[in-house]
């Protein structure tokens, strides 16, 4: 799904488990889970290319693919 067009979608709807993935302002997160850890819920949005978001219970991955990278993460000298 494009980053640039706002989305609502539930995920795993009619089943045992669901996740609601929101997409707007450019970015994606998952803004409700029926997980019990809430992890997914509580990561925040990504929007750089390698970002993901992951809930385990649920054994699902959301994933950035292409576009800009995130820039640097840290530094050592």
């Amino acid at each position: 799904l494009p980053l640039g067009e706002d989305a609502r979608i539930l995920l795993g709807e009619g089943g045992e488990f669901t996740n609601l993935l929101v997409i707007e302002n450019g970015a994606a997160r998952i803004a409700e889970a029926s997980c019990p850890d809430q992890i997914c819920v509580n990561h925040g949005a990504i929007r750089y290319a390698g970002e993901s978001i992951v809930c385990l219970p649920h054994k699902l991955v959301v994933s950035v693919e292409g576009g800009a990278p995130g820039g640097v993460d840290a530094a050592a000298r």
